[in-house]
């Protein structure tokens, strides 16, 4: 992949951290189908803006095992399908050591691409009990220092505590995702409109005179029509 200062097409790098825990086990389907959703609106994205846009992709699966980088700011006409081999959930959940770790290895694979842009999208049925490296103050400078560059960070998480999580790691988009099978569809179907908003308004903003403060301002209202 091109690094250089070169690209005049928008690189928008796709990075979605993905809960591998135990507890995600009975919805193990209904995670697979809709991650593989939301590749199709990239796809479409894509497609719609072939002439201007190029756009990668990065799934982090992790659990207490780890985080397996099932596919590395791949570029999205090279990405296949999520298989059931491919995640196969089990034991506890690291969720700062995953949200620290991968942001912290993609800013640092991306630092000399122009023109570039990131949505991370953290999607968690659990809390976090299992990290060893980072913490919650850790997580929440990181997120802060990337939203300044434009980089747009969303939390979907089960239960009460979503909004608190979410919060004390800085992160203001946010949407309670009811852990059934209908659930879990319609959470990845909010999922898929809010990209392909946020593409549509990438094009835009990437006209402007300063781009990443409009970009910064996406952080804002990602899930909203």
């Amino acid at each position: 992949m091109e690094t250089t200062n070169t690209q005049s097409k928008t690189q928008i790098y796709n990075l979605v951290i993905l809960d591998k825990s135990g507890s995600m086990e009975s919805i193990r389907k209904e995670a697979i189908d809709g991650y593989n959703e939301t590749l199709g609106t990239i796809r479409a994205s894509q497609r719609k803006y072939a002439e201007t846009q190029e756009h990668f992709v990065s799934l982090a699966a992790f659990c207490g095992c780890g985080i397996n980088m099932i596919y590395d700011k791949t570029p999205i006409g090279e990405v296949d399908k999520l298989t059931k081999a491919q995640y196969e959930p089990c034991c506890c959940t690291p969720l700062f050591d995953a949200i620290g770790m991968t942001v912290k290895k993609l800013k640092s694979d991306i630092k000399d691409v122009a023109n570039a842009t990131v949505v991370v999208t953290i999607i968690t049925d659990g809390y976090e009990n299992a990290s060893k490296e980072w913490t919650a103050d850790a997580v929440r400078k990181l997120v802060e220092e990337h939203k300044k560059e434009g980089w747009v960070f969303s939390f979907i998480g089960a239960g009460e505590d979503v909004l608190r999580v979410a919060t004390e790691i800085s992160i203001k988009n946010t949407l309670l995702w009811e852990k059934t099978s209908k659930g879990t569809g319609a959470m990845f179907s909010k999922v898929g409109k809010a990209q392909k908003r946020y593409y549509d308004r990438v094009e835009c903003c990437m006209a402007m005179a300063e781009p990443t403060a409009a970009l910064e301002k996406l952080n804002e209202n990602y899930f909203e029509e």
